[in-house]
Formats: structure tokens, sequence, C-alpha cells
């Protein structure tokens, strides 16, 4: 089962968050680092999961999220 989770990357003072795709246990895609909004990030996660998104369309939709897309 295909399911995106949000990831976290934490250096001395700031946590960023990301999307990764994951099939059981394996990374299939990932998007780390997008924002330091957590809720974002779930937001986004919630709605690729809940719209069951396919695998092809992962990175045209990181890409909306980075230019003009609203949670």
């Amino acid at each position: 089962m295909l399911e995106y989770k949000i990831c976290a990357h934490t250096t001395d003072d700031k946590t960023e968050y990301g999307i990764v795709l994951c099939s059981g246990k394996t990374v299939r895609k990932a998007a780390p680092r997008l924002s330091s909004n957590k809720a974002d990030i779930e937001a986004l996660a919630q709605m690729l999961n809940e719209l069951e998104v396919e695998p092809c369309h992962f990175e045209d939709i990181i890409e909306d999220y980075l230019t003009d897309f609203t949670v």
C-alpha cells in the first residue's frame, strides 16, 4: 500500500518538513525540506492520501506546492 507521510529534518535550531511516499517500509519518492510549517505539510500529505494520488504525479504536485499551491 502506498502512503504519503511527513518527514522532518532538524538542524541546530530549525526543523523543516517534507513528504515521502512509502510502500510499506520502503521510501519510493521523497521531497525533503519543503517548509518549516508542519501543519501545511501534514495537510498536503493528508490530501495526497485521501485523493490516492499516483506516484507519477508526485513531482508535479510538489512543484505546484512550491510555486502557487495552497493547502
